[in-house]
C-alpha cells in the first residue's frame, strides 16, 4: 500500500523551535489577536476564493505569491522530488489501468481498508482508522482514493507478473513493477531553472503533469507548521520593507550579500559539513546562491539587521542595554559552565516514577562521595542521570543569571558561590553543589568552567540580535499568521 502510506506519514511531519530568550505577552494583547484571528477563521472561504491563502494583521497573502516560493524551494528539493515522484505514480497507476481495462472493485478496497485499520488497532497508534486520519491529518476520501490506487497497483503487478488474480505480491514487487514501468516510458522535465506555473512540471508518457497539479499536491503534504511558517516570510518580508520605503536597493542588494556570506561562513565552520563547499551543500537541498537570494528568509535576516542598524547607533545600543542590564546580563553575561545529574522523584512514588524525594537525595549524596574528578561525575551523569535536553547525559551546559535549565534555588545559589571567581576551585568538593530540591526531583551540579562577562564588542552583538528579534515580533508573530487553506 504504498500511495496511501506516503500520504499518511508525510502529514505526520512538524518543525520548528523560536530562539533566543523568552517574549511575554500581555494579556490585552493577546485576546486582541485572538479576535482578530477569529474574525479571519469567519472570512476564510471568502479569502480563499478570492485568491488568498493567508493573512498577517492587515496583510494578505495570494497562492500566486505563495506558489513562486513553494517552486522556489521544492521544485528540486529532495523532499519536492519525492512528492513529484508519488503524485506522478498515482497517475501513472491509474492510466495504465484504465490501458489495460484493470479496475479497482469496491470489496478490494474495503479488504485493503479493513486490513489497514486492523493494523492500526493492534499497533496501538489509534482506537480506530477514522481517529488515526485525524490525527494524521488526511482527509477521508483522499485516503480511500490512494486505497484505490494501491489496489491497481496490485493487481497490475499479478497481471505484470502473471500471477493469478487474489495471488499475494509483495511491497517489494509492486516497487519494482512500477519503477520498471516508469524506466521504460523515460521521465522527462521540460524546464529549466524553475517550472511554469502555467505549463507541465513533469512528463512520463502517457502522463503530463502539470505545474499547477504538483503545487496543489505540495500544498496538501507539507505539514501545516511548514506552511504557515512559509506564509509568515513571506508576509513578514513584505511588512519589513514597508517600514523602509527610502532604503536604496544597493544598500538592501549589499545587506543580501553579507546575510549569505554569514551563512556561507557558518557553514563551512561547522564540522559536520567539513569539506564541502557551501554551493554543494546548497544544492544538496535543492538551492543554488541565486534561489537563495531570492529566498524571504535571508529578506529577513538582511533587512531587519539594516533597520536596527539605521535607528540605532553604538551610543543607542549602549543606552539600551543600560536600560535593561540585568536582562542582557542575565542571558548574555557571565556563564557557569556545569553538568548536572538529575535523579527524578515523586511524593508518591508511582510505575513511572519510582522513588520518593528522600531516596532522590539519598542516591545523589552516595554516588557525591564517590567523585573524585569530571571524568568520575560524567560517568555517573551518563549512567544515572535523568535529564533531559542540554543537560541530559551529563552535557556540559553554560548556565548563565537567568538560565531557563537549573532549578532557581540550585541556579542562585551556584552563582553565589562560584559567580564572579577568577579561578575555579581545585578540590572535587568545592566544585559539588547539591543534592537541591527541584519540581521534578533532585539535582547535583558539578562546576567545570566560568565565562566571564563580555567585553562591550560582544555583547553590542547581543543587543543588537535581542533588539532584532523584537523588531521581527513587533512588525508580524508567527501567532498572527492565519492560513485561509484547509
Amino acid at each position: 500500500m504504498r500511495f496511501s502510506l506516503f500520504l499518511i506519514l508525510s502529514s505526520l511531519s512538524q518543525a520548528e523551535a523560536p530562539l533566543g530568550a523568552p517574549v511575554h505577552r500581555d494579556l490585552a494583547q493577546a485576546t486582541s489577536s485572538a479576535k482578530a484571528d477569529a474574525a479571519t477563521a469567519q472570512d476564510k472561504p471568502a479569502l480563499e476564493k478570492a485568491g488568498v491563502c493567508a493573512t498577517g494583521k492587515d496583510s494578505q497573502l495570494s497562492f500566486h505569491e505563495l506558489d513562486d516560493l513553494l517552486l522556489l524551494r521544492h521544485a528540486r528539493s529532495p523532499r519536492g522530488r519525492e512528492i513529484l515522484r508519488h503524485l506522478l505514480e498515482g497517475h501513472l497507476v491509474d492510466e495504465i489501468a484504465k490501458q489495460r481495462g484493470v479496475g479497482a472493485k469496491q470489496s478490494e478496497i474495503e479488504a485493503h481498508i479493513e486490513l489497514l485499520e486492523q493494523q492500526i488497532i493492534s499497533s496501538g497508534q489509534a482506537k480506530d482508522l477514522n481517529e488515526y486520519l485525524v490525527d494524521s491529518g488526511v482527509a477521508p476520501e483522499i485516503f480511500r482514493e490512494y486505497m484505490r490506487l494501491a489496489v491497481l497497483q496490485e493487481s497490475l503487478t499479478r497481471l505484470s507478473l502473471g500471477i493469478e488474480e487474489g495471488g499475494n505480491v509483495t511491497g517489494e514487487q509492486q516497487t519494482a513493477w512500477l519503477d520498471s514501468e516508469i524506466e521504460k516510458r523515460g521521465l522527462k522535465e521540460p524546464w529549466q531553472d524553475l517550472p511554469d506555473k502555467d505549463g507541465v512540471v513533469l512528463i512520463c508518457a502517457p502522463v503530463e503533469l502539470k505545474t499547477s497539479e504538483f503545487l496543489s499536491h505540495l500544498r496538501a503534504q507539507l505539514p501545516p507548521a511548514e506552511l504557515s511558517e512559509t506564509c509568515y516570510h513571506l508576509l513578514l518580508a513584505r511588512r519589513i520593507s514597508a517600514r523602509m520605503p527610502d532604503m536604496a536597493q544597493t544598500e538592501i542588494d549589499e545587506a543580501i550579500a553579507q546575510e549569505i556570506k554569514r551563512r556561507r561562513l557558518v557553514a563551512e565552520s561547522d564540522p559536520a559539513y567539513s569539506g564541502v563547499g557551501f554551493e554543494r551543500l546548497l544544492a544538496s537541498q535543492g538551492l543554488t546562491l541565486t534561489s537563495l537570494q531570492r529566498d524571504p528568509s535571508v529578506t529577513i535576516a538582511a533587512l531587519s539587521g539594516l533597520y536596527i542598524d539605521e535607528v540605532y547607533s553604538e551610543e543607542g545600543l549602549r543606552a539600551a542595554y543600560n536600560t535593561e542590564r540585568v536582562f542582557f546580563d542575565g542571558y548574555y553575561g557571565e556563564a557557569l559552565g556545569v553538568r548536572a545529574i538529575l535523579l527524578q522523584a515523586n511524593l508518591f512514588p508511582n510505575e513511572f516514577i519510582p522513588r520518593t524525594f528522600e531516596a532522590a537525595e539519598r542516591e545523589l549524596l552516595k554516588l557525591m562521595a564517590l567523585v573524585s574528578n569530571e571524568d568520575d561525575f560524567l560517568a555517573f551523569a551518563q549512567e544515572h542521570s535523568e535529564a533531559k535536553g542540554k543537560l541530559a547525559k551529563g552535557a556540559l551546559h553554560w548556565m548563565p543569571l537567568l538560565d531557563k535549565q537549573i532549578g532557581s534555588e540550585l541556579l542562585s545559589e551556584a552563582f553565589s558561590r562560584w559567580g564572579g571567581r577568577p579561578e575555579i576551585p581545585t578540590l572535587p568538593s568545592e566544585r559539588l553543589l547539591g543534592p537541591r530540591r527541584t519540581p521534578k526531583g533532585h539535582a547535583v551540579i558539578w562546576l567545570s568552567g566560568r565565562r566571564p562577562a563580555p567585553a562591550w564588542k560582544t555583547m553590542a552583538v547581543y543587543v543588537r540580535q535581542e533588539l532584532r528579534k523584537r523588531f521581527i515580533e513587533e512588525v508580524l508573530k508567527p501567532s498572527e499568521v492565519v492560513l485561509t487553506i484547509d
